[in-house]
Protein backbone atom coordinates (compact mmCIF):
# COMPACT_ATOMS: atom_id res chain seq x y z
CA UNK A 1 0.00 0.00 0.00
CA UNK A 2 2.83 2.91 0.78
CA UNK A 3 4.24 2.40 -2.60
CA UNK A 4 1.00 2.71 -4.63
CA UNK A 5 0.11 5.73 -2.46
CA UNK A 6 3.81 6.87 -3.63
CA UNK A 7 2.45 6.32 -6.77
CA UNK A 8 -0.23 8.05 -6.88
CA UNK A 9 1.71 10.89 -5.34
CA UNK A 10 3.85 11.11 -8.10
CA UNK A 11 0.89 10.83 -10.63
CA UNK A 12 -0.85 14.30 -8.99
CA UNK A 13 2.42 15.61 -8.95
CA UNK A 14 3.00 15.21 -12.37
CA UNK A 15 -0.81 16.03 -13.64
CA UNK A 16 0.11 19.63 -11.62
CA UNK A 17 3.33 20.17 -13.73
CA UNK A 18 1.48 19.24 -16.87
CA UNK A 19 -0.86 21.84 -15.72
CA UNK A 20 1.17 24.63 -14.63
CA UNK A 21 3.40 23.80 -17.87
CA UNK A 22 0.76 23.83 -20.37
CA UNK A 23 -1.26 26.51 -19.14
CA UNK A 24 -4.89 25.01 -18.84
CA UNK A 25 -7.09 26.09 -15.91
CA UNK A 26 -5.75 25.40 -12.48
CA UNK A 27 -9.35 23.96 -11.44
CA UNK A 28 -7.93 20.76 -12.76
CA UNK A 29 -5.33 20.97 -9.88
CA UNK A 30 -7.77 20.89 -7.37
CA UNK A 31 -9.75 17.42 -9.32
CA UNK A 32 -6.59 16.02 -9.22
CA UNK A 33 -5.53 16.41 -5.20
CA UNK A 34 -8.68 15.93 -3.65
CA UNK A 35 -10.44 13.44 -5.81
CA UNK A 36 -6.88 12.11 -7.33
CA UNK A 37 -8.16 8.90 -9.35
CA UNK A 38 -11.58 10.48 -10.76
CA UNK A 39 -9.76 13.33 -11.47
CA UNK A 40 -6.53 12.00 -12.68
CA UNK A 41 -9.07 9.73 -15.52
CA UNK A 42 -10.35 12.87 -16.00
CA UNK A 43 -8.02 14.75 -16.99
CA UNK A 44 -6.11 12.92 -19.12
CA UNK A 45 -9.64 12.02 -21.16
CA UNK A 46 -10.43 15.39 -22.03
CA UNK A 47 -7.27 16.62 -22.02
CA UNK A 48 -4.39 14.48 -22.82
CA UNK A 49 -6.40 12.04 -25.28
CA UNK A 50 -7.21 14.56 -28.11
CA UNK A 51 -3.75 16.21 -27.97
CA UNK A 52 -2.31 13.18 -28.78
CA UNK A 53 -4.76 11.72 -31.22
CA UNK A 54 -4.17 15.57 -32.43
CA UNK A 55 -0.49 14.74 -33.61
CA UNK A 56 0.84 13.29 -36.82
CA UNK A 57 2.96 11.10 -35.09
CA UNK A 58 0.02 9.62 -32.95
CA UNK A 59 -2.08 8.87 -35.91
CA UNK A 60 0.16 7.66 -37.61
CA UNK A 61 0.50 5.02 -34.73
CA UNK A 62 -2.77 4.35 -34.46
CA UNK A 63 -3.64 3.88 -38.35
CA UNK A 64 -0.30 1.50 -38.51
CA UNK A 65 -1.51 -0.09 -35.43
CA UNK A 66 -4.72 -0.59 -37.55
CA UNK A 67 -3.35 -1.93 -40.38
CA UNK A 68 -1.67 -4.48 -38.92
CA UNK A 69 -4.97 -5.82 -37.16
CA UNK A 70 -6.94 -5.60 -40.31
CA UNK A 71 -4.56 -5.22 -43.12
CA UNK A 72 -7.47 -4.96 -45.92
CA UNK A 73 -9.66 -2.40 -44.41
CA UNK A 74 -8.06 0.85 -45.43
CA UNK A 75 -8.93 -0.61 -48.96
CA UNK A 76 -11.91 -2.02 -48.39
CA UNK A 77 -13.31 1.66 -46.97
CA UNK A 78 -11.76 3.49 -49.75
CA UNK A 79 -13.41 1.41 -52.60
CA UNK A 80 -17.12 1.85 -50.47
CA UNK A 81 -15.96 5.77 -50.56
CA UNK A 82 -15.36 5.91 -54.02
CA UNK A 83 -18.78 3.86 -54.82
CA UNK A 84 -20.62 6.02 -53.42
CA UNK A 85 -19.35 9.28 -53.94
CA UNK A 86 -17.04 9.13 -57.19
CA UNK A 87 -14.99 12.09 -56.84
CA UNK A 88 -11.38 13.07 -57.97
CA UNK A 89 -10.08 12.98 -54.28
CA UNK A 90 -11.76 9.48 -53.67
CA UNK A 91 -10.16 8.08 -57.15
CA UNK A 92 -6.75 9.27 -55.57
CA UNK A 93 -7.49 8.25 -52.23
CA UNK A 94 -8.19 4.67 -53.40
CA UNK A 95 -5.04 4.64 -55.52
CA UNK A 96 -3.02 5.33 -52.51
CA UNK A 97 -4.48 2.12 -50.59
CA UNK A 98 -3.89 0.12 -54.23
CA UNK A 99 0.06 0.66 -53.69
CA UNK A 100 0.15 0.29 -50.02
CA UNK A 101 -1.31 -3.24 -50.90
CA UNK A 102 1.04 -3.88 -53.75
CA UNK A 103 -1.02 -3.51 -56.75
CA UNK A 104 0.61 -0.65 -58.72
CA UNK A 105 -1.32 -1.57 -61.64
CA UNK A 106 -4.76 -0.69 -60.75
CA UNK A 107 -2.82 2.30 -58.19
CA UNK A 108 -1.76 3.78 -62.04
CA UNK A 109 -5.06 3.07 -63.79
CA UNK A 110 -7.18 5.19 -61.19
CA UNK A 111 -4.66 7.99 -60.81
CA UNK A 112 -4.65 8.05 -64.93
CA UNK A 113 -8.46 8.75 -64.38
CA UNK A 114 -7.90 11.36 -61.49
CA UNK A 115 -5.24 12.94 -63.55
CA UNK A 116 -8.15 14.83 -65.86
CA UNK A 117 -10.03 18.24 -66.44
CA UNK A 118 -8.71 20.78 -63.77
CA UNK A 119 -6.85 18.26 -62.13
CA UNK A 120 -4.14 17.57 -64.73
CA UNK A 121 -1.39 18.60 -63.93
CA UNK A 122 -1.91 18.18 -59.92
CA UNK A 123 1.39 17.49 -58.75
CA UNK A 124 0.41 15.06 -55.61
CA UNK A 125 -1.21 12.79 -57.74
CA UNK A 126 1.27 12.94 -60.61
CA UNK A 127 3.92 11.47 -58.07
CA UNK A 128 1.29 8.94 -57.29
CA UNK A 129 1.24 7.33 -60.57
CA UNK A 130 5.42 7.84 -60.98
CA UNK A 131 5.87 5.87 -57.89
CA UNK A 132 2.82 3.04 -59.23
CA UNK A 133 4.82 3.30 -62.44
CA UNK A 134 8.17 2.89 -60.70
CA UNK A 135 6.79 -0.16 -58.89
CA UNK A 136 5.62 -1.81 -62.39
CA UNK A 137 9.14 -1.71 -63.38
CA UNK A 138 8.47 1.53 -65.93
CA UNK A 139 10.97 3.28 -65.89
CA UNK A 140 10.95 5.36 -68.66
CA UNK A 141 8.01 6.54 -68.18
CA UNK A 142 8.02 7.14 -64.30
CA UNK A 143 11.43 9.15 -65.45
CA UNK A 144 9.24 11.69 -68.34
CA UNK A 145 6.30 12.30 -65.44
CA UNK A 146 8.34 13.00 -63.23
CA UNK A 147 10.64 15.45 -65.44
CA UNK A 148 7.46 16.90 -66.75
CA UNK A 149 6.63 17.70 -62.86
CA UNK A 150 9.90 19.03 -62.75
CA UNK A 151 9.45 21.49 -65.26
CA UNK A 152 5.71 22.50 -65.01
CA UNK A 153 5.28 25.73 -63.58
CA UNK A 154 3.32 24.97 -60.13
CA UNK A 155 6.78 25.05 -58.08
CA UNK A 156 6.19 21.55 -56.59
CA UNK A 157 9.19 20.47 -55.56
CA UNK A 158 9.04 16.73 -53.02
CA UNK A 159 12.61 15.10 -52.18
CA UNK A 160 10.41 11.57 -52.34
CA UNK A 161 9.79 12.98 -56.02
CA UNK A 162 13.02 13.90 -56.27
CA UNK A 163 15.01 10.80 -54.94
CA UNK A 164 12.10 8.85 -57.23
CA UNK A 165 13.64 10.83 -60.57
CA UNK A 166 17.21 9.79 -59.24
CA UNK A 167 16.49 6.39 -59.15
CA UNK A 168 14.47 5.92 -62.18
CA UNK A 169 17.56 7.27 -64.04
CA UNK A 170 19.79 5.24 -62.54
CA UNK A 171 17.56 2.12 -63.42
CA UNK A 172 17.55 3.50 -67.14
CA UNK A 173 21.65 2.82 -67.14
CA UNK A 174 22.05 7.16 -66.94
CA UNK A 175 25.09 7.02 -64.32
CA UNK A 176 26.32 10.12 -64.71
CA UNK A 177 22.54 11.90 -64.33
CA UNK A 178 21.92 10.12 -62.08
CA UNK A 179 25.03 11.12 -59.53
CA UNK A 180 23.90 15.01 -60.19
CA UNK A 181 20.55 14.41 -59.05
CA UNK A 182 21.85 12.46 -55.82
CA UNK A 183 24.38 15.18 -55.21
CA UNK A 184 21.86 17.62 -54.87
CA UNK A 185 19.13 15.48 -53.55
CA UNK A 186 21.25 14.46 -50.50
CA UNK A 187 22.08 18.47 -49.18
CA UNK A 188 17.99 18.69 -48.27
CA UNK A 189 16.51 14.57 -48.43
CA UNK A 190 15.20 13.84 -44.71
CA UNK A 191 16.83 10.78 -43.43
CA UNK A 192 20.10 8.81 -44.75
CA UNK A 193 18.32 6.46 -48.03
CA UNK A 194 19.31 9.10 -50.63
CA UNK A 195 23.01 9.25 -49.19
CA UNK A 196 23.54 5.63 -48.87
CA UNK A 197 21.51 5.28 -52.64
CA UNK A 198 24.07 7.90 -53.82
CA UNK A 199 27.00 6.10 -52.28
CA UNK A 200 26.03 2.85 -53.92
CA UNK A 201 26.07 4.13 -57.04
CA UNK A 202 29.73 6.35 -56.47
CA UNK A 203 30.82 2.89 -55.66
CA UNK A 204 29.18 1.15 -59.09
CA UNK A 205 31.17 3.75 -60.94
CA UNK A 206 34.74 2.92 -59.48
CA UNK A 207 34.76 5.83 -56.55
CA UNK A 208 35.31 3.58 -53.79
CA UNK A 209 36.75 6.32 -51.71
CA UNK A 210 33.71 8.83 -52.43
CA UNK A 211 31.34 5.87 -51.85
CA UNK A 212 33.34 5.03 -48.00
CA UNK A 213 33.28 9.14 -47.15
CA UNK A 214 29.52 9.51 -48.10
CA UNK A 215 29.11 6.49 -46.03
CA UNK A 216 31.09 7.27 -43.31
CA UNK A 217 28.82 10.88 -43.12
CA UNK A 218 25.77 8.20 -42.74
CA UNK A 219 27.17 6.55 -39.77
CA UNK A 220 28.54 10.05 -37.84
CA UNK A 221 25.08 11.73 -38.82
CA UNK A 222 22.78 8.94 -37.54
CA UNK A 223 25.48 8.13 -34.54
CA UNK A 224 25.50 11.67 -33.11
CA UNK A 225 21.40 12.67 -33.80
CA UNK A 226 18.75 12.06 -31.77
CA UNK A 227 18.29 8.33 -30.14
CA UNK A 228 14.67 7.81 -32.49
CA UNK A 229 16.78 8.68 -35.65
CA UNK A 230 19.07 5.65 -35.23
CA UNK A 231 15.96 3.62 -34.79
CA UNK A 232 14.29 4.60 -37.39
CA UNK A 233 17.18 4.78 -40.30
CA UNK A 234 18.21 1.56 -39.01
CA UNK A 235 18.47 -0.25 -42.25
CA UNK A 236 20.58 2.56 -43.62
CA UNK A 237 22.87 2.73 -40.90
CA UNK A 238 23.30 -0.89 -41.30
CA UNK A 239 24.00 -0.95 -44.97
CA UNK A 240 26.71 1.09 -44.10
CA UNK A 241 28.48 -0.13 -41.37
CA UNK A 242 28.37 -3.70 -43.91
CA UNK A 243 30.22 -1.44 -46.15
CA UNK A 244 32.69 0.18 -44.26
CA UNK A 245 33.81 -2.98 -42.28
Amino acid sequence: MPALGILLLLAQIACAVHVARTGRSYLWIFLVVFVPVVGMAAYFLVEIVPQLMGSRSTRRAVAGLGRAIDPGRGLREAQQRLEITPTVGNKAALAEEYLRADRPVEAAALYREALTGIHAADPAMTLGLARALFAQGHMLETEQVLAGLRDSESGYRSPEAHLLYARSLEALGRAEAALKEYELLVTYYPGQEARCRYALLLRDSGREADARQMFQEVCQLIEYGPRHQRQAQRAWYDLARRFLA
